[in-house]
């Protein structure tokens, strides 16, 4: 197989569901623009490439060192794919994906569109639309024929294919590219969920007018500890001054995609929803069975939230205890 039918890469350092959703959104564009999805890898230990093929790869390339900070995975980048000279490479909305991104469209002379939303392709025509850095303003690019972009996905936004079990490709090793790093990574310090900003929160246990008082608040947040999850709001509550702005989730406030969304007393009105409907794992808690919440929701339970929450509570203290 020519290297030359590879003109759509996925970045990455590690093999996450993140990962994955690259890989699918780089599937389906391949196909569009006819052509092959290789994936580079760029980390401290070797992976187990099986999920990468199942889920649409056909080339890995895979670069192990010890020194892989992001002058390094720069400049290996740059080596291996400047003279495949790609249309597309998709990179991780995340603050290492970003820098890895950018670093490269600068040393090749690519095109960064970052963060990004979407690319598509429509009677040949190869765009990009990139968001504001706020989130709430986006525009198209058109991407020349003889051009290659640079874009960053945040997780959440792109969407893996079904894997395809028994599925095969190419994959070869390669030496990194040596590079100064003026920065060294002594240790990953995660933040903490009780202050991080809830756009960049794994987990979210969030509250509304079903809380019934602010001091319902403070029950959530013991729950939300247990999780080791952050705390966000409908714009009921916030308007009732029960919690502070920044909280608030929806079209007033803001996007999030965690992985674990607990909706406690939150009806589900269209403006909330369109903040959080794209949440992986969807958990509502409401005493209405006819709460819209419940139609984006993958776990729904029908009750009053002050019980469940107890409950849970019980069960989260007991299984610390041993």
């Amino acid at each position: 197989m020519s290297t030359d039918e590879h003109k759509v890469w996925v970045l990455d350092d590690d093999i996450s569901h993140h990962t994955l959703e690259r890989l699918g959104d780089a599937r389906r564009l391949a196909k569009a623009l006819a052509c092959k999805v290789g994936v580079l890898l760029v980390g401290r230990e070797r992976r187990d490439t099986a999920r990468l093929w199942e889920h649409g790869a056909d080339r890995v390339l895979e670069a192990v060192s010890d020194a892989t900070g992001p002058a390094t995975r720069a400049a290996t980048a740059v080596r291996y794919l400047l003279p495949l000279k790609p249309r597309l490479v998709l990179a991780a909305g995340t603050p290492d994906g970003r820098e890895w991104a950018a670093r490269l469209a600068v040393r090749a002379g690519w095109h960064l569109c970052s963060p990004s939303l979407l690319a598509e392709v429509t009677r040949g025509e190869l765009s990009v639309t990139v968001l504001s850095a706020s989130g709430r303003h986006c525009r198209k690019v058109t991407v020349a024929p003889n051009e290659t972009a640079v874009l960053t996905l945040k997780p959440g936004v792109a969407e893996s294919t079904t894997p395809v079990p028994g599925r095969r490709g190419d994959v070869e090793l390669c030496e990194p590219a040596a590079a100064d790093e003026t920065v060294s990574v002594e240790a990953t310090i995660p933040p903490d969920p009780r202050t991080v900003d809830i756009r960049y929160a794994d987990r979210l246990v969030a509250g509304g007018r079903g809380l019934g008082n602010p001091e319902g608040f403070t029950a959530l947040r013991r729950l939300a500890d247990h999780l080791h999850a952050g705390i966000a709001a409908s714009r009921v509550a916030v308007d009732l001054g029960w919690i502070e702005r920044e909280r608030q989730v929806g079209q007033t406030g803001r996007t999030v995609t965690p992985e674990l969304y607990v909706a406690c007393g939150i009806s589900g009105a269209s403006h909330h929803l369109a903040g959080m409907a794209e949440a992986r794992h969807i958990i509502a808690i409401n005493n209405d069975p006819e709460a819209p919440i419940f139609r984006v929701a993958h776990l729904g339970l029908v009750a009053d939230l002050y019980p469940v929450m107890e409950a849970l509570e019980k069960r989260f203290s007991a299984k610390a205890k041993g």
